[in-house]
């Protein structure tokens, strides 16, 4: 493909940012004339960003950045990790899979010599919050359990996040009272919840801001930490010494002394959500984060996930389910075009902008015409209420410098304050987190304006707008169904296109990225929101 003049575009994702008439809408508390001056004077909409429009299972199913990235970096609709695993889960398919036999073979049929009996053990992030994991699952794979009659320890990470912050108590309860009753159907079948401990302390940490986390998790489930036999007062107390504990940082505690994990044993992560499970799979597969002594403990462990989160990077070994093949993205179409394209966000959203944008793959497309900036994001333990501007400032003075510097045909940034700062439930560190992000924004419209740069406005999910829940009357921690804005800022398409079309979701931003940039968009796009407004003709060149 021959080199061409490309009409530079800058896309800035603001992670998090939805729509809504909700009390505790940080976005509305934070005035943000910027964004909403650019929504009224420019081409703009709101997108789908949940549900089916994004490969979910249902259509109430909230949208997360995973979902959200891969649905704009692929432009097309993917069915994601979540209805894949229903889809194995109701044919039974997930349990004829060659790694399930191995992990029920090891169980059965020991290859080496063990004190204890060897048993399943499953980690799982114990709710129904649907974004790394669905309890449906576990009571699926124990029902599974008790047929074949494999023992199980359960190691339970509390959510509290992507569902309400006090509410393991809830998960912990349907658990029990599903092992129960299958126990009662099952004479020979036993199973027990072995620990517990919040996802910002056990396991689940991501791009290695905390390796505490994972060697936590490992101490937890080889019986090092306190032990408590009455698990439902301990987290009352817990409550009630501090009102406000979330679930994500519960204390980790052993409940069952009897039902550590054991080296030889075999363990699943149901887990199906990549960027929080690596670190783990590391840990199992190779001894990360563990010294020699530690990793003798597990180096005999059959150890696979429910997904293979990483198909470039081949983690974890094994697996119960492929993920989605994502082909044909917007980089892919790009690259093929000879676009130089720049990615910069700060750590905690870099693999989202890289990883997911470009299809579930952990390398680049092209070495030549890719660039990735990771702007080191603050060490807070999950806690950016403490800093709401985040890198925000940085990762807009990156792109600024990128525009001037005339290197690039495509830049891409995330602004992740509204989902981070919004994540902690604190209302008004949220509101300074869209203050800081508005900020950015009229930063980025100047420049964009100045250099005839085609700026798209868009979010990959909702979040900031709903920090409060009616139901629960608490916090509001989780993501939203919103719908999230999309502007598009460019001056040649004020006049023409005055009202963007509805209805349309976020697989439409690639093809209208290609139209701005003077490329024909993808044959397996979905259409441009620009060529679904139905334009005068010759209003815009949307392509040669």
């Amino acid at each position: 493909m021959k080199n061409i003049k490309l009409n530079k575009t800058v896309l800035c994702i603001i992670d998090g940012l939805g729509i809504a008439n909700e009390h505790g809408n940080a976005i509305a508390m934070a005035n943000m004339q910027n964004l909403w001056n650019a929504f009224d004077k420019y081409p703009s909409t709101t997108l789908i960003a949940s549900g089916h429009e994004v490969g979910l299972s249902d259509e109430k199913d909230a949208g997360n950045s995973e979902v959200g990235h891969n649905a704009i970096g692929a432009g097309q609709i993917i069915k994601q990790g979540l209805a894949l695993l229903n889809d194995q889960f109701k044919s039974g398919k997930i349990f004829q899979s060659d790694t399930w036999k191995k992990l029920v073979n090891n169980i059965k049929n020991p290859s080496h010599v063990k004190s204890t009996a060897p048993k399943l053990n499953i980690i799982i992030l114990l709710s129904d919050g649907r974004v790394h994991s669905d309890i449906e699952h576990l009571f699926l794979t124990l029902n599974r359990c008790a047929i074949e009659n494999i023992p199980v320890s359960i190691h339970a990470i509390a959510d509290g996040r992507d569902v309400s912050p006090q509410s393991i108590l809830v998960y912990l309860k349907q658990t029990q009272e599903f092992i129960d009753e299958l126990e009662s159907k099952h004479n020979d079948f036993a199973a027990t919840i072995a620990t517990i401990g919040g996802r910002g302390r056990i396991f689940m940490d991501r791009y290695e801001s905390n390796i505490q986390i994972p060697i936590r998790g490992f101490e937890t489930i080889t019986g090092n930490a306190t032990y408590t036999n009455n698990i439902e007062n301990l987290i009352k107390e817990e409550y009630a010494k501090n009102p406000k504990l979330t679930d994500e940082n519960l204390p980790n505690f052993v409940l069952d002394n009897s039902a550590m994990l054991n080296n030889g044993d075999s363990v699943l992560l149901l887990n199906y959500r990549g960027d929080r499970a690596l670190q783990t799979c590391a840990m199992f597969e190779t001894g990360k984060y563990l010294t020699n002594e530690q990793f003798s403990k597990i180096d005999k462990c059959m150890f696979a996930g429910i997904l293979q989160y990483d198909s470039e990077l081949l983690i974890p070994k094994n697996y119960l389910c492929p993920p989605p093949v994502i082909e044909n993205t917007l980089t892919e179409w790009l690259v093929k075009h000879n676009a130089r394209q720049l990615s910069v966000t700060e750590t905690v959203k870099f693999g989202h902008l890289t990883y997911y944008f470009n299809g579930n793959k952990g390398k680049k497309i092209s070495e030549d015409l890719e660039t990735w900036i990771e702007i080191k994001s603050d060490e807070l333990n999950g806690m950016f209420n403490k800093k709401p501007r985040m890198k925000a400032p940085e990762i807009t003075k990156s792109v600024i410098k990128a525009i001037h510097s005339n290197k690039y045909d495509f830049i891409k940034c995330n602004l992740p304050n509204p989902d981070m700062v919004g994540h902690t439930g604190d209302l008004n560190a949220t509101i300074e987190a869209c203050k800081c992000v508005d900020e950015c924004l009229g930063e980025l419209i100047t420049i964009c304006l100045e250099t005839n740069t085609n700026l798209v406005i868009c979010a990959d999910h909702g979040n900031a707008e709903e920090m409060f829940d009616a139901k629960t009357n608490q916090p509001k921690t989780a993501h939203t169904n919103n719908l999230v804005p999309c502007i598009l800022v460019k001056k040649s398409l004020r006049d023409h296109y005055k009202q963007l079309p509805t209805g349309m979701g976020l697989t439409n931003i690639a093809a209208t990225i290609c139209d701005l940039m003077d490329i024909k968009p993808s044959p397996h796009f979905k259409p441009s929101l620009l060529e679904r407004a139905k334009a005068p003709y010759g209003a815009f060149k949307l392509r040669s």
